[in-house]
């Protein structure tokens, strides 16, 4: 980008002026953190009257300083002389000068994000959400569950009834209370399963066996969404 910047500025001269006869300028500056601060140097020689054969020298060194913009990259600014003009009148030497400052503006970082990134994160939460939620209903399911043995019976018999007779489930449900009985165990829980369980993890997080989980379970036809049967070892139960 281009930028024209204007200067003026009025110079006293030692005496009276009759004719400019030579006049030059130059510049300098040094980029700051939020300014340019540079100088004009004004060289040049005159007559004092028109018949005059001898001349006059003279310099003037003239400061500025240029205010920057936050969005300026310093690293790419270019100052140059555009435009220089003079007047005399009578002992005052009125000048005025123009500069070109070249730059480029520093681009703003945007974070650039697909809305098919967005809906795909909405998804993401909603789906963790939905799995809270569905874990908390299944353990508050798990710890309602009543020890008692009639109560079992019935609530085993509900689980068991949808994939077999009444009768067939009747002889499954009084069979595996006929093992409690014999065993060490007398309370159970109806685990559903998860798509990230195993067996094995299973068995460990509820401390018991494959094999106490096949007395009670088909293992053999196991899949996500099933019910299973997981007896719980109680230590404090009487011969």
């Amino acid at each position: 980008m281009n930028n024209i910047i204007e200067f003026k500025k009025d110079c006293i001269m030692k005496t009276m002026v009759s004719e400019i006869t030579d006049i030059s300028l130059t510049h300098d500056y040094k980029i700051m953190d939020d300014t340019v601060e540079g100088y004009f140097d004004v060289t040049g020689e005159y007559k004092i009257t028109k018949g005059s054969i001898e001349k006059e020298e003279f310099m003037y060194t003239i400061p500025f300083t240029i205010a920057l913009s936050s969005m300026i990259d310093k690293s790419t600014i270019n100052l140059t002389i555009s435009d220089f003009n003079y007047e005399i009148d009578k002992d005052v030497l009125h000048l005025k000068m123009a500069l070109n400052m070249e730059y480029e503006e520093i681009k703003p970082i945007e974070e650039e994000t697909e809305e098919s990134d967005i809906l795909s994160t909405i998804e993401e939460k909603l789906e963790e959400e939905n799995a809270i939620e569905n874990t908390n209903e299944i353990e508050e399911k798990e710890e309602n569950m009543i020890n008692n043995e009639n109560e079992y019976h019935n609530e085993l018999m509900d689980d068991l009834v949808n994939e077999m007779d009444k009768e067939e489930a009747e002889n499954s449900v009084n069979k595996i209370i006929s093992n409690m009985e014999e065993s060490s165990y007398y309370k159970y829980k109806i685990y559903i399963m998860r798509e990230e369980d195993t067996l094995e993890s299973i068995a460990i997080k509820y401390n018991v066996s494959l094999e106490n989980l096949r007395e009670y379970n088909d293992l053999e036809n196991i899949n996500i969404g099933d019910k299973i049967i997981i007896p719980i070892i109680s230590n404090d139960k009487q011969d």
